[in-house]
């Protein structure tokens, strides 16, 4: 059975709930053991990213990547911020293709309420 990044990052997880540091040490020995006799050396980079994401979802952090013409307002980021939840990072990005609006993109879900998409939308809708 193949186990994906994900799930060793899980396993991880749910095997450091908790310890002291003597016996963080040994799981994370024993762990990274497993990574190489399953050939997943390669992979660590991405096992990690898999784990600080599971972690900052339990944690309840959320990691908002917002997409925008041009810059933002501070008042307007702060209510992307109290919409998303108490403890949430913007990395705000441009893109002049846009148009105006914003796109919104949270672990694997985009919200695009860009004038570009909008307008996208419109036209197919007129030609059906």
């Amino acid at each position: 059975m193949k186990i994906s990044n994900k799930q060793f990052a899980e396993a991880l997880y749910e095997l450091t709930i908790g310890l002291n540091a003597s016996d963080l040490d040994i799981v994370l020995k024993n762990f990274v053991g497993l990574l190489a006799k399953k050939h997943k050396i390669k992979q660590t980079n991405n096992i990690i990213a898999e784990f600080e994401t599971i972690l900052k979802k339990k944690q309840g952090i959320v990691e908002l990547e917002v997409t925008s013409a041009r810059d933002l307002d501070s008042e307007i980021i702060k209510k992307i911020k109290e919409s998303f939840g108490k403890e949430v990072f913007v990395q705000e990005k441009i893109d002049k293709n846009l148009i105006g609006g914003i796109r919104v993109k949270i672990e694997d879900k985009i919200l695009d309420a860009s004038v570009k998409t909008q307008l996208t939308n419109l036209k197919k809708s007129l030609t059906i």
